[in-house]
């Protein structure tokens, strides 16, 4: 594959957009922290950040059918290609990304999955990747929430341990 690989932002919905920290937004006032607590059964994906200046200190993302999803740590962007065919880079936390290459050699994702979408949730420090089927839906929630959005074991069709 070599055509360009377009970043194009995502807007969660929440009213504000969120950037990855890089550079410091003066409209928003809003930090990601840059750890995700990733919780996953099935095909449902959970995603936890603490926020530093926003009404509610925690971001949850869920998805109910996400197919591959990865952490890239301590980097942005993958390094698996060529960053002169990266277009759209920008400073948004959300992003969907067109034409990549994740997972690597992803024909076969596609062709099962002709519809599925690549979302890339990018800090300073890491990038999320997920592939998903649907949209995410974002919301913040209070530290005090937090058990009632993780995933509870076993989840109908998650299976249990015999």
């Amino acid at each position: 594959m070599n055509g360009p690989i377009i970043h194009t932002p995502y807007d969660l919905g929440l009213g504000f957009q969120l950037g990855s920290n890089f550079h410091a937004d003066a409209n928003c006032g809003i930090r990601v922290s840059t750890v995700c607590l990733m919780e996953s059964c099935n095909d449902r994906l959970n995603l936890f950040w603490e926020l530093e200046g926003a009404d509610k200190p925690i971001l949850l993302i869920e998805f109910d059918n996400a197919l591959v999803s990865r952490v890239l740590d301590e980097m942005w962007n993958s390094t698996e290609t060529d960053s002169k065919r990266w277009k759209g880079i920008d400073c948004s936390f959300a992003r969907v990304i067109e034409g990549s290459e994740y997972p690597t050699y992803p024909d076969l994702l596609k062709t099962i999955h002709p519809d599925a979408i690549h979302y890339a949730f990018v800090t300073g420090d890491d990038c999320v990747d997920v592939i998903a089927l649907d949209q995410p839906r974002a919301k913040l929630i209070e530290v005090g929430e937090i058990a009632q959005h993780r995933l509870q074991f076993p989840l109908p069709n998650c299976g249990t341990l015999a």
